[in-house]
């Protein structure tokens, strides 16, 4: 089980683009190590926490397509993006079925959005506000997933030396360490495909979604 989980860590991280290794300060290059006295009970509060993190992070994401979802006119996927936010909203986020429909939410709107992007449609001057607040929530998105790094290269060194007992109750942990270097690079292409519409459409970039670009 323990090679398992090492191997499903390691490949997660290899997986990851250049732009991925870049913006994540290169989260491939693991520095020591978790302790195999490590006990179950640290390494749960641990997976709470990251856990906890990435989701929210992923409801950033969310917030940013349903603002430019609606701005786009589309109406489904902005209620979808929406709705999902609220049910994450109403309880424990604590958990892998609550990433897991977080990172599938994002996964069904974002793609919807660069594909209305593609089209090159004309916003009027409500929509065009609308779209700004969306990419001022991507912003966010993209700065929480980043301050992640250090807790999920973390976590993948603990797990790779966990015990087996401890590793039954990792799914969580392990299903955030696995999806965290794709949820990265697809919010880094989300946002600079949105800024570059809204530079080619006269709408107004915030200045945090400006900086969130340079930092990949």
């Amino acid at each position: 089980m323990k090679k398992i989980i090492a191997c499903a860590v390691a490949a997660a991280f290899v997986g990851a683009s250049g732009a991925s290794y870049a913006q994540l300060g290169g989260l491939t290059s693991l520095v020591g190590g978790g302790s195999k006295s490590d006990s179950t009970a640290d390494l749960s509060g641990q997976q709470a926490a990251l856990v906890k993190n990435y989701v929210a992070a992923n409801v950033d994401v969310l917030n940013a397509n349903a603002k430019m979802g609606e701005a786009l006119g589309l109406k489904t996927q902005a209620e979808q993006a929406a709705a999902v936010v609220a049910q994450l909203s109403s309880g424990s986020t604590q958990d892998k079925d609550s990433a897991s429909k977080a990172v599938n939410a994002v996964g069904d709107t974002s793609g919807a959005i660069a594909a209305k992007l593609k089209e090159k449609p004309v916003l009027d001057d409500a929509s065009k506000k609308t779209f700004t607040q969306g990419l001022g929530h991507l912003a966010l998105g993209m700065v929480h997933y980043v301050g992640m790094r250090n807790d999920v290269t973390s976590m993948g060194n603990n797990m790779k030396s966990a015990s087996p007992m401890a590793l039954t109750s990792l799914g969580g942990a392990a299903y955030v360490v696995s999806n965290f270097p794709g949820s990265v690079t697809e919010a880094g292409k989300a946002l600079k495909n949105a800024i570059d519409f809204a530079r080619s459409n006269g709408i107004e970039v915030p200045a945090d979604a400006t900086k969130a670009l340079a930092a990949l």
